[in-house]
């Protein structure tokens, strides 16, 4: 008598649920901006996000679900509000640094 093997797909559906609650429940990934599709065990990341980190680690997630083939990764980064508040602290500090320059340039005169 001969043994068949069974394999057993999981179906896009539970993939697609299964990287939703990955993303939804990861405090460091805003996942409102975020579209999953799941074709096939090939898992589709779309939107926009704030950071490279966040796109990476949404990638991640998504290929830790069992039954992922692949990822496409096609989150794309939003310069959004994180962009803008670190391009104006980079600014503040850099002026900081500036005028603490001048002032010491200003005393070594006197």
């Amino acid at each position: 008598m001969e043994e068949k093997k069974q394999t057993f797909s999981i179906s896009d559906e539970s993939v697609y649920q299964k990287i939703l609650d990955l993303l939804l429940n990861d405090p460091s990934i805003d996942a409102s901006k975020i579209i999953v599709e799941v074709n096939d065990g090939v898992a589709i990341l779309r939107g926009g996000i704030d950071t490279e980190a966040e796109k990476l680690r949404s990638e991640e997630l998504a290929k830790s679900v069992e039954g992922v083939k692949s990822v496409e990764n096609n989150l794309h980064i939003d310069i959004g509000l994180a962009h803008a508040l670190s391009s104006l602290a980079a600014h503040i500090q850099g002026d900081i640094i500036k005028d603490d320059e001048e002032d010491e340039d200003e005393n070594k005169k006197k």
